[in-house]
């Protein structure tokens, strides 16, 4: 970004892996850098972020920038770089969640709205699920394909 940006909150980690992953945060604020009519039209806009992350991974070394806009007016670096990586741990935890409990990724469906609308489904079964009892999410999908009682209290009928 440009000289005047507030830069910093580096975070390293290193993992047992072999992998080495660093991310760097810089912000601006939007006001300075924006187009009038660029803040115009996004009105709540107030920072602009930029990531900086490398991966080292046995060796190889994978570099990539992200931008984000912001509507938060958070001056420290560090709250932005946190923020990013939760985005992808909650975007992590679903996949894998789907793939496990659902098998998404065992289905053959290819053609047509088929992939979509069984995805779809997936995600609001996985909400359903999610917000009922204490058990395991395997559990709680195989109680309610055997128990009709189970399958309407979660589905609230």
């Amino acid at each position: 970004m440009l000289s005047n940006a507030k830069e910093g909150a580096v975070f390293r980690a290193t993992s047992d892996h072999g992998r080495i992953e660093t991310r760097k945060c810089s912000i601006l604020p939007a006001k300075d850098f924006l187009l009038e009519e660029n803040l115009s039209a996004w009105k709540d806009v107030f920072t602009l972020v930029k990531i900086e992350a490398s991966r080292k991974i046995k060796g190889e070394l994978h570099q990539e920038m992200r931008y984000y806009i912001s509507d938060e007016q958070i001056s420290n670096p560090s709250y932005y770089n946190a923020l990013a990586r939760g985005h992808w741990g909650i975007e992590n935890h679903l996949h894998w969640h789907l793939d496990v409990t659902f098998k998404e990724d065992a289905c053959r469906a290819r053609t047509g709205y088929a992939p979509q609308n069984l995805s779809t489904v997936r995600k609001f079964a996985l909400q359903i699920l999610s917000i009922t009892d204490r058990h395991s999410l395997k559990k709680r999908q195989y109680k309610a394909a055997l128990d009709i009682g189970y399958l309407k209290k979660i589905l609230k009928i």
